[in-house]
């Protein structure tokens, strides 16, 4: 989906989709644990791409000339990747609701940076 949508996109424009990608996902996610089935693909897949979009976001990250912001955002990250996971395996929304802010945080400071 995120390919797809910056196919000719510069780098910041796809940092922007895909922070908007994770946080619809996690939404989702959030959502079908609470409405749908114990076994659902909408379920996995949720789960699947945000935990994707989360891995695209660290691996782009610029340790030496980011420095402590790439750090803090690493951080926020791996505060998110955690929400998503407990809240997935112990079937509780609320944890992946929680995680959400800080990536909302994330996608209208990248905004502002254009």
């Amino acid at each position: 989906d995120i390919a797809a949508k910056s196919l000719n996109a510069n780098p910041h424009k796809i940092i922007e989709e895909i922070l908007i990608e994770l946080k619809k996902n996690m939404e989702t996610l959030a959502y079908s644990l609470d409405n749908e089935p114990t076994v659902s693909s909408l379920k996995s897949r949720s789960f699947s791409k945000s935990l994707t979009a989360i891995y695209i976001l660290q691996s782009s990250l610029d340790f030496e000339n980011g420095g402590e912001i790439a750090q803090n955002l690493f951080n926020l990250y791996e505060f998110c990747k955690s929400g998503i996971m407990k809240g997935f395996t112990q079937k509780n929304s609320k944890i992946i609701y929680d995680a959400i802010p800080p990536i909302e945080e994330i996608l209208e400071g990248w905004k502002q940076i254009r």
